[in-house]
């Protein structure tokens, strides 16, 4: 198996972080930079959220079954690169808010293209291997992201705009060594193309809905997680950061290793997926409560530890249904109608925990995030009984290939 496609829209993935990771942290100096609330930031970064949710849908009627996909992945990747270091020269609020606006359409590609290539450049036997390295690109950002900004503002003593700057050029470089990358064509591997109308499909209808009700456990589970260790256990700052760290490197090893069993399951039988990825869902919700709900710290980070290595391994197992439930050239707009379901979901789910805060407090807020984390476990479960009949037919070489 060739690696170099999948490391290359990896590397997208990861500069494609850099952007949001660094504007987390950054923050603070960039609203006293230029005088304004952290309400004002807080109201661009909404805008490009908005941005983000719609720029997958623009990336699909782009594409709209042309074989370009692997070039617009590049150029966008070179377009968010570019405003990364733009920001450094940014003279005011509002244009760092055009920026950043530019940067969330830019990174739609993300979201509906990078699944369906990957899909399209490598035969089914091996797409449970190839998404779940490409899952690992995640957390992998969730790393060198903050390091590289703790790095360059605390070892270099770099002001906000100058970290921008070298973020700028490490993002340029990242997405300059996929330049080789490559689009296969369109549905390369299956029988058929076009497939059915998605919306007709149950399987597609229930992983959807599982979708909203996994956003409302993955979305929030951070932020009220990383607050419960400051109010329960008065972990500071960087004790947070280096726990969070620690959880992305096992996920990272979960994913890498987890891959050529996802295969082999899914080559013995497509439906064991589905019961797969219901119980690694419930087992990381489940860990979320226990970490809420544990009476010493050990107890807690091993818990939480627990949730957020499972965590990164549920979406490509859900995003391997997706692929073989979807005509090859309706994936686009699939993935990006999921990435809608999943913002969807954070939302209520951030709403849902900031009421039950109120009256639980956080350890209730997280503990809470069991409910809709089992209840998108049954429903990826019950998609077992559909996914043989709504199966894409692939080549019969391309079986076991």
């Amino acid at each position: 198996m060739r690696l170099y496609p999948v490391v290359a829209v990896g590397m997208l993935a990861i500069t494609d972080a850099f952007v949001n990771q660094a504007l987390s942290v950054l923050a603070p100096d960039i609203t006293a930079s230029f005088g304004v609330s952290t309400g004002a930031l807080t109201s661009l970064l909404a805008i490009q959220l908005l941005a983000v949710g719609v720029a997958p849908f623009l990336m699909a009627t782009v594409v709209r079954g042309r074989p370009i996909r692997a070039l617009v992945s590049i150029v966008t990747g070179l377009v968010w690169s570019v405003s990364t270091l733009a920001i450094s020269f940014a003279g005011d609020i509002w244009t760092l808010g055009a920026l950043l606006l530019v940067s969330g359409l830019a990174n739609g590609s993300q979201i509906a293209l990078h699944s369906p290539l990957l899909a399209d450049i490598y035969p089914p036997a091996v797409r449970g291997r190839v998404l779940a390295l490409y899952g690992a690109a995640m957390p992998a950002g969730a790393i060198l992201s903050p390091l590289t900004v703790s790095a360059l503002s605390g070892w270099f003593g770099l002001d906000w705009r100058a970290v921008y700057a070298v973020l700028g050029v490490l993002s340029l470089l990242g997405c300059l060594s996929a330049l080789r990358l490559r689009d296969p064509g369109i549905g390369r591997h299956d029988e058929v193309t076009q497939g059915g109308n998605p919306l007709r499909s149950r399987t597609l209808r229930r992983v959807f809905a599982a979708f909203v009700a996994y956003g409302m456990l993955l979305v929030p589970a951070a932020t009220f997680l990383s607050v419960h260790l400051k109010e329960r256990w008065g972990m500071e700052t960087d004790a947070r950061g280096l726990f969070t760290a620690c959880c992305s490197a096992g996920a990272i090893v979960a994913l890498v290793a987890f891959g050529r069993r996802l295969d082999a399951i899914f080559q013995a039988d497509p439906a064991r997926v589905p019961i797969v990825a219901a119980r690694i869902i419930a087992c990381s919700a489940l860990a979320f409560a226990a970490g809420a709900s544990a009476p010493v710290l050990p107890l807690s980070l091993l818990a939480f530890f627990v949730g957020l290595v499972l965590t990164p391994m549920i979406v490509p197992m859900i995003t391997l249904i997706m692929i073989a439930v979807t005509g090859p050239a309706r994936r686009s707009y699939m993935a990006s109608l999921f990435g809608v379901g999943l913002a969807i979901g954070g939302l209520a789910g951030a709403a849902l925990l900031s009421t039950v805060e109120g009256t639980y407090g956080t350890a209730g807020a997280v503990a809470s995030i069991a409910l809709p984390g089992l209840l998108a476990g049954l429903l990826i479960a019950s998609t077992a009984r559909t996914i043989r009949a709504d199966l894409i037919p692939v080549r019969e070489e391309n079986v076991n290939a």
